[in-house]
């Protein structure tokens, strides 16, 4: 996953208005092949653009909203030693700590951070007073909430430049940290290197042939190199959270019902913030009498349909 280091923070900082690259070295203290490494390596962030004018290359922040709120951070927060704060792995705490409290497995599986990292900048965030804690949960306080702002935009900004190398006809349908799930007409395969089909168009590898709406939809993470049961139908309700794809789902439950990992795909529900105790709820015959769930007589006659008699 992409953060900043100090010294990418420190360029930014440094960004109040236009300048070129050897000033830029010079107010760091840097040589300019190092400062012109550390502009290149923002400007593919998106964060920063440069122009050549002369014999110089002009730096300066972009028009990016990330951009911009990384400048309100700095008007309203400037006098906290930023560099330290959003430095290192900070960043994927941030973009999914808010003021509701979570508990370290939240944040564990959401932020993809090992749990030895997530003790350790938690720790340090406190510190600050940034973060706080209750009832075994943390929250972030809530004048801090620009924070979370700048740092779920610095990834839904990664994410977007990366939709948009693997299809240029792309949108975001989720963002997370080093990862995301994208809509595309262009069909590029199962799996390609780390982007993995997902949702409904990949019911039928379990199965369930489902007549498609042209519109393909792609999960990328560098950690997956393939996607469970689980994970697909999360990713379903994830991006169609609607009477079919729930009545399909539930199908592909009751059809695949010895091999499921409930634990998995209760995990993946609190990842994602999709309810599925409720589709867990039809594997015991419990039906829900509400919109959008389908009734159990719906959902047998589709399954006798996909699975035979037996199911």
């Amino acid at each position: 996953m992409r953060t900043l280091s100090k010294m990418e923070v420190r360029v930014l900082l440094k960004l109040k208005e236009e300048t070129s690259v050897s000033k830029l070295a010079g107010e760091l203290g840097l040589s300019i092949p190092r400062t012109s490494a550390l502009v290149a390596s923002l400007e593919r962030t998106g964060l920063i653009r440069t122009e050549k004018r002369g014999k110089h290359r002009v730096v300066s922040l972009s028009d990016a909203k990330a951009a911009e709120l990384f400048k309100r951070l700095v008007f309203k927060f400037g006098h906290m030693p930023l560099d330290e704060i959003l430095s290192g792995k900070s960043l994927p705490i941030f973009a999914v700590l808010r003021d509701a409290p979570l508990s370290a497995h939240e944040l564990l599986i959401k932020s993809n951070l090992p749990r030895s990292t997530l003790y350790y900048v938690i720790d340090g965030l406190s510190n600050y007073g940034i973060i706080g804690k209750k009832d075994e949960k943390y929250f972030l306080v809530e004048r801090y909430s620009l924070f979370h702002e700048f740092a779920e935009e610095f990834y839904e900004l990664q994410n977007s430049i990366k939709t948009r190398e693997f299809s240029e006809d792309s949108t975001l349908v989720w963002s997370g940290v080093g990862e995301f799930i994208m809509s595309t007409r262009e069909y590029k395969g199962k799996d390609v290197g780390n982007f993995h089909l997902t949702g409904l168009e990949r019911f039928s590898d379990f199965g369930v042939e489902l007549i498609g709406t042209g519109q393909y939809h792609y999960y990328y993470s560098e950690k997956a190199e393939e996607l469970s049961l689980e994970e697909v139908i999360v990713h379903a309700l994830l991006i169609d959270f609607s009477p079919r794809t729930i009545l399909y789902s539930i199908v592909l439950l009751l059809g695949h019902k010895g091999k499921i990992n409930q634990k998995k795909l209760l995990k993946f529900g609190r990842k994602y913030d999709i309810s599925v105790s409720e589709l867990l709820g039809y594997l015991e015959g419990k039906e829900v009498k509400r919109y959008p769930y389908p009734s159990m007589k719906e959902v047998k006659e589709i399954l006798k349909m996909y699975f035979g008699e037996g199911k």
